[in-house]
């Protein structure tokens, strides 16, 4: 199911359809990507809807709570100056109340979902959106989170990029600040046991690169080696950055008897062709 549900994420990138719509076709493509983009390009599939074959790279990363749920959600339009107006904010806030209200914890729940009652509000929603404001529209992504179960705190930047982080206890200002540095710092990991070992694998062989050019003796080579490595994962994993409001200690000497559970966190069109923001920066500027 992974596997599938990554086709569609790659289908919905290369042709700026629907969800529904990526789905149906990849089906009819017997899971051919090439395929799909044909069928959806011809006159049988969505050429008739010109609006939804365009990329949508612009948009809002945005926080929504209703009373007993929260989400991070980023939704796409083309520009910049739609994704502003009220009319798209409006838009984004029905789809938050149309997702809480239901059982789907993410995109890939409605991808997989029985509902068909809700798919067909879902997508007509989205398909009146595109025909009111001129441009493809894309839900692209979102978290649903239980405020019953977790301590939450939410943080977005500008609706350019945001971050939820779940504590075992509650404290919301601590919360707050751990969500402006996921945003700031964007942390590969929580800590050391989280990252993925491909990762430490690949920066391994960048590092090891590196110092096949130092003319030394293998085991210092091996000792420098080490030490690249655990100054990586200080700098990327999220307890063992310096905290954001004081660097003389690490958010997991501020955290004490506290504890992480999860965090998410969007950068508006990440992997997406759009130009580039330094937000990161925005927020640490911010802070200072």
């Amino acid at each position: 199911m992974s596997s599938e549900i990554e086709l569609l994420k790659q289908l919905r990138d290369i042709t700026g359809a629907g969800m529904m719509d990526c789905k149906k076709y990849l089906q009819k493509a017997s899971n051919n990507i090439d395929e799909a983009v044909k069928l959806m390009r011809s006159e049988e599939g969505i050429k008739a809807d010109k609006k939804s074959s365009r990329i949508a790279a612009e948009g809002v990363v945005y926080h929504f709570n209703s009373d007993s749920k929260c989400i991070l959600i980023e939704v796409n339009s083309e520009t910049d100056f739609v994704a502003r107006s009220d009319d798209f904010i409006s838009y984004v806030n029905e789809c938050c109340k149309i997702i809480l209200s239901s059982n789907i914890l993410s995109e890939e729940d409605i991808l997989n979902n029985i509902d068909k009652g809700f798919n067909e509000k879902f997508e007509n929603l989205r398909k009146n959106a595109i025909t009111k404001m001129g441009e493809n529209i894309i839900v692209r992504r979102f978290r649903v989170f239980n405020l019953n179960d977790y301590n939450i705190s939410g943080y977005t930047h500008n609706n350019k990029i945001g971050a939820i982080v779940c504590l075992k206890n509650q404290n919301d200002e601590l919360g707050k600040d751990i969500c402006m540095q996921i945003v700031a710092s964007n942390p590969i990991a929580k800590d050391e046991k989280s990252i993925d070992e491909s990762i430490i694998s690949s920066e391994r062989e960048v590092f090891k690169a590196e110092l096949e050019k130092l003319d030394k003796k293998e085991d210092v080579k091996r000792n420098i080696l080490e030490g690249k490595i655990k100054k990586f994962i200080s700098e990327n994993t999220l307890i063992n950055q310096p905290f954001i409001k004081d660097s003389s200690q690490t958010l997991k000497q501020i955290l004490k008897d506290n504890e992480i559970i999860s965090y998410v966190r969007y950068q508006l069109g990440e992997g997406l062709e759009k130009k580039n923001e330094d937000f990161a920066k925005e927020v640490y500027n911010q802070i200072k």
